[in-house]
């Protein structure tokens, strides 16, 4: 399946006045503090490139907002968008994915680091735990969270319920049922290096075959 990327430097961004609406710049506001306006803005730099792109429109005509239930709703000329896409950030970057082949998409960006142990048996079944050193650690999580956000549901989940193994995705408890709810979709995971000294996962979902 189809996915592109767009990443963006924060340091580099554009004018606001050039990328966002009015409804956007009303929000963009009400954010408090600095970093968290910056990632926001970079996020929304990243996917509305992304989608003018593909529309073959301006910048400003994308709007991205945000919706009751949490994930952004994307809207082209007034007119909901209808494919598929994620935002993430970390340390400096903004990264944005689209896809018109698939129904379900989520990406997750992290910097390699040092973890502390707690943090590796806290979060991660020992099932998950099929290699070790920190670019495997990070891998793993990118990965967890990139499916987390390909299911719609922010943190609202259990980390076991989502279990990485070797690069395929094991749904348990309020995880299993949200999957069964949308049609226990086939999906698939691919991480890279995409960035020097972060570690990118991309998962990506389309509907199950019936025969």
């Amino acid at each position: 399946m189809s996915v592109q990327i767009e990443v963006v430097d924060l340091q580099t961004l554009p004018p606001e006045r050039d990328v966002l609406t009015p409804a956007e710049q009303t929000f963009y506001e009400t954010l408090r503090f600095p970093k968290r306006r910056t990632e926001w803005f970079g996020g929304r730099v990243a996917l509305k490139r992304l989608v003018a792109a593909h529309e073959k429109i301006a910048l400003n005509q994308v709007e991205i907002l945000p919706a009751p239930e949490g994930k952004p709703t994307v809207t082209v000329v007034g007119k909901k968008w209808s494919g598929a896409f994620s935002i993430t950030h970390s340390h400096g970057f903004a990264v944005a994915a689209i896809s018109q082949s698939a129904k379900y998409l989520g990406i997750d960006l992290e910097k390699t680091a040092p973890r502390i142990n707690a943090w590796k048996t806290d979060f991660f079944h020992p099932d998950e735990l099929t290699g070790e050193g920190d670019e495997f650690l990070t891998a793993l999580w990118t990965q967890k969270e990139a499916v987390v956000k390909l299911l719609g549901t922010g943190l609202s989940l259990k980390s076991f319920d989502v279990r990485c193994v070797n690069g395929h995705v094991q749904f348990y408890g309020r995880a299993l049922e949200i999957y069964e709810q949308l049609g226990r979709p086939d999906i698939r995971l691919t991480t890279s290096a995409r960035l020097p000294g972060f570690m990118f996962s991309v998962a990506v979902g389309r509907e199950a075959v019936s025969f």
